[in-house]
């Protein structure tokens, strides 16, 4: 992608995800931003329990754990031995980014797609830059990637590259009028394969407007929580939330369109209502689940110093 057009709200330049560790390593700017509410603390709850790595097998000794026996070791040395363990150093962080067309969406300043990238991008930048392994999960309706959690910047540049990669192949679609909101989003798909690669006692960041959130992700997002701190970034755009303050426009879902009076004051207060009801629901859902909730608006500028 052509260097003029990073950071426009609309694509994402090639450097703007990995530019983005200079804003994290500056101390100033990550005291900004933890005041305004959007990078918290490192972690936000107590902590679960980290994961545990195997160091060693030793001769079993009386008073050790059963459970720990090595019994491969035993059977190939006669001599009954025990695995001992050490506490991870590194906490795992999965970033979970939602690419699906609903996403690329905007009327101010930038996409919520646009948005999630960036946040993902510094979270996982302040986790790297801390001492934690990170990996990632990105999915669409046309896509699903996988990333390891490593505590390797090569491997966190390549997620990075992953993001802006598919991000721009759907940005090029609809600019070529080549997409179709026909499709269905595999929310609960992405959330499931999380839970399998997901290791107990991590942090998982979710990033998504989550529009296509049913029972069958609440069912994953609950398991998911059990054994992990999970932090949820419910992406929004001013329109969504009140429309302009007259005219006629059309809206659409892919399969019917109807035509709004924003100059009509009972239709505003019924579209206003409607996004704070749905707001409500995802929030008792979250909550339901044991979920921190962090609501990030396209014009809110997380960038800015």
């Amino acid at each position: 992608m052509k260097r003029q057009l990073s950071k426009n709200g609309i694509w994402l330049g090639k450097m703007e995800l990995p530019d983005l560790v200079q804003l994290v390593n500056k101390k100033s700017t990550s005291a900004s931003l933890q005041s305004a509410g959007i990078l918290g603390g490192p972690y936000l709850t107590k902590l679960k329990g980290r994961g545990m790595e195997f160091a060693e097998a030793r001769p079993y000794q009386p008073g050790d754990d059963v459970r720990h026996i090595d019994w491969r070791v035993t059977a190939r040395t006669g001599r009954t031995h025990t695995k001992l363990f050490r506490e991870e150093r590194e906490r795992p962080v999965m970033l979970v980014l939602d690419q699906s067309l609903p996403m690329f969406f905007g009327s101010r300043h930038r996409l919520k797609s646009v948005q999630a990238a960036h946040i993902a991008a510094l979270l996982g930048w302040r986790a790297l830059l801390r001492g934690d392994r990170v990996g990632g999960v990105l999915f669409s309706e046309k896509m699903h990637r996988e990333f390891r959690p490593r505590a390797d910047r090569r491997h966190y540049l390549r997620l990075l590259s992953n993001i802006m990669t598919e991000h721009n192949l759907v940005v090029g679609r609809m600019n070529d009028s080549l997409w179709s909101f026909n499709t269905k989003c595999l929310f609960a798909e992405a959330l499931r394969r999380v839970r399998h690669v997901v290791q107990p006692g991590s942090l998982v960041y979710i990033f998504s407007d989550f529009s296509g959130f049913d029972a069958e992700c609440r069912k994953h997002l609950f398991q998911i929580s059990k054994q992990n701190q999970v932090q949820a970034y419910l992406i929004t755009d001013p329109l969504e939330k009140e429309p302009p303050t007259s005219g006629r426009f059309a809206m659409s879902n892919g399969k019917k369109t109807a035509w709004v009076n924003a100059g009509n004051a009972k239709t505003r207060q019924i579209y206003n209502n409607t996004f704070d009801q749905l707001l409500e629901e995802i929030c008792s859902e979250f909550r339901h689940c044991r979920v921190d909730l962090t609501i990030l608006s396209t014009e809110e500028n997380i960038l800015a110093v």
